[in-house]
């Protein structure tokens, strides 16, 4: 600041640190799936150059399933060449380029193309000529360049001597032939071809159930005539999602429609997961629920629409999501999108009946954990059918506990969400969600012993037990890295280190585009040596003193003047986290003098 005029002046001088707060380590997202047939409301073209095929979708009221135009020309063409993703300078046809446009086909009426003057084509049309070079077009009307700017100046050229104003085809196969394709054929089809809403973000039941009726409302609506819905017209759509929405809770019919779409084995599984999300104390979550033609799809869908894994993409508060009932393949991708994050931990829920030699997935550096067994509940009063499509074959179906009459099978995945949300709060992130109640459940689909739960937790597969007088716990804390790299076996560990990595990331945003010097270096190890050490003191690194449970490290040595030039500040942090007492061991021996108790580990 300069100084000019005397005075007295007030500067703001910024000394004091920026705290570095934790980001949010329990809220999930889910997500689940639901059968989806899409009504035809589109007509897909299909074309071929003789070496690859496009396809493009348009409404059916420009373009039936004959390929035949109904609406106005110039608006077909535009919706076919921007379904089909072909640019202007892709024409191809110079001929068919002005059929496209009116001209006449044939007779000495239409253009013509012959030999211009040396090196040039002529085109000839209405009484006016235009030459154009033979490298950019032939004598029969094709463009061989492929230099897309000669290929515009050809078309502004055409358009301004020959005054052509307006498109005008007949079918889908005069707009094609003008870009070098031939029309293959036509077929009704849908737009969409998957229904999907973004994922919002509920916190209680109440909120829960509410979404439920306005997602089935909406579907209802996108899917089907107002009239047949409600037996009238209502032409705003914020007014027919409104209508819905209230006739859900009143009429009869309508209610036995919502209560047998979320009885469907699929959508049941979501939403029960999402209760016992509740039941065991969670608090906020995102829901996102996608209609698909084959349930077995892959969930990973399309990164440009949003869709499937993708439509959490911009959430940055997620820390934690579940596939509830979703099958192992699809679980698999959950997984693997975790991992390729690095910000969220997914929950796995493992197959209804097992034994230690199921398969389970892979992971690299345990963003992930898988349970078993599956849980029962109380069958819910909205609830109709059955469970029928529950099979077990081979050796394992003699284990499967069956349900009572008024008992349902549900995933583990949203009980286990809401168990870690609750030690969260309770003891924080560092504790292992395990020997915790599940809440909510009246018993397990399978009974697994001590001795049999061995193997499984050599394999990092953690076990849902019931034990006499204490009820049913979650008894194992491990990650699906347990055998690929042990370091990161125990689950509160990796997702001790995705909130300290995350909240660093979010709490120092404020020194891009600083000076890179010393002080700001000493900066950013001030603000992070004060967030560590709030961790641990909250218990979450091991260690009598802060140097022994962490350090932080920012200078010359971390900072050489080559990784200065290329614009990095690199700070070096080690910690040192608590690992949970899995194996608490007692040796006993004789002693003369009475029992000598020893704790060892």
């Amino acid at each position: 600041m300069e100084y000019h005029t005397p005075g007295v002046y007030i500067r703001e001088v910024d000394s004091g640190p920026k705290p570095i707060t934790s980001v949010a380590t329990s809220i999930p997202g889910f997500i689940g799936l639901f059968p989806y047939n899409p009504p035809t409301d589109a007509v897909a073209i299909t074309g071929t150059d003789g070496k690859r095929l496009i396809r493009g979708k348009v409404v059916p009221q420009l373009v039936d399933t004959k390929g035949a135009v109904k609406g106005d020309g110039e608006e077909v063409t535009t919706a076919l060449t921007q379904a089909l993703r072909l640019k202007r300078s892709q024409v191809r046809d110079v001929k068919a380029y002005f059929e496209l446009f009116g001209a006449p086909k044939s007779g000495a009426k239409a253009p013509s193309f012959g030999k211009g003057s040396k090196g040039r084509v002529k085109i000839a049309f209405e009484g006016k000529t235009l030459e154009v070079p033979e490298v950019v077009m032939d004598v029969q009307g094709k463009v061989v360049t492929e230099n897309d700017q000669v290929v515009e100046e050809l078309l502004n050229s055409i358009h301004e001597t020959f005054g052509l104003q307006k498109a005008q085809p007949k079918s889908a196969a005069d707009v094609l032939a003008a870009y070098g394709y031939e029309f293959k054929g036509a077929e009704g089809t849908a737009l969409r071809s998957e229904y999907s809403v973004p994922p919002m973000a509920v916190t209680n039941k109440a909120e829960f159930f509410r979404w439920l009726q306005s997602f089935y409302a909406e579907y209802l609506l996108q899917t089907e005539p107002i009239e047949e819905i409600l037996g009238k017209k209502i032409d705003d759509p914020d007014e027919a999602a409104d209508a819905v929405f209230e006739a859900l809770g009143k009429d009869e019919a309508l209610k036995v429609r919502f209560r047998e779409f979320l009885s469907q084995p699929s959508v049941f599984n979501f939403v029960a997961a999402v209760n016992g999300f509740y039941d065991n104390g969670g608090g906020k979550c995102y829901l996102y629920l996608m209609g698909v033609q084959d349930l077995n799809c892959s969930i990973r869908e399309n990164q440009a629409d949003k869709l499937g894994l993708y439509a959490f993409d911009d959430i940055d508060d997620m820390a934690l999501m579940a596939a509830p009932g979703l099958n192992p393949a699809q679980q698999k991708e959950m997984l693997e999108y975790c991992e390729i994050r690095k910000d969220r931990f997914a929950i796995l829920d493992g197959p209804i009946v097992s034994d230690g030699a199921m398969d389970i997935p892979a992971s690299e550096k345990g963003y992930g954990a898988i349970y078993v067994p599956w849980l029962k509940i109380t069958k819910p009063s909205w609830f109709v059918g059955n469970q029928d499509h529950i099979e077990v074959s081979g050796p394992n179906r003699r284990k499967l506990i069956k349900t009572d009459k008024n008992e349902l099978f549900v995933p583990p995945s949203g009980h286990i969400a809401g168990i870690m949300a609750r030690v969260d709060t309770d003891r924080g992130v560092h504790k292992a969600p395990a020997n915790e109640l599940v809440m909510g459940i009246t018993g397990l689909s399978q009974n697994i012993n001590r001795i049999e739960q061995a193997q499984y937790n050599d394999r990092g597969i953690n076990v849902i037990r019931e034990f006499k007088d204490r009820g049913i716990r979650v008894w194992g804390a491990r990650t699906l890295a347990t055998k690929s790299d042990p370091s990161w076996k125990y689950i509160n560990v990796r997702r001790l280190f995705i909130m300290i990595e995350q909240s660093i990331m979010v709490g120092s945003q404020w020194a891009v585009f600083e000076p890179n010097d010393h002080t700001l270096w000493k900066k950013l190890t001030r603000d992070v040596r004060a967030y560590l050490m709030r961790v641990w003191r909250s218990g979450a690194l091991f260690g009598q003193t802060p140097e022994e449970a962490f350090y932080v490290k920012c200078d010359e040595e971390t900072n050489p003047r080559y990784l200065i030039d290329a614009g990095q500040v690199n700070v070096q942090i080690g910690i040192c986290p608590v690992k949970p007492a899995e194996f608490v061991i007692f040796s006993i021996g004789q002693w003369d003098g009475g029992g000598l108790i020893e704790e060892v580990g």
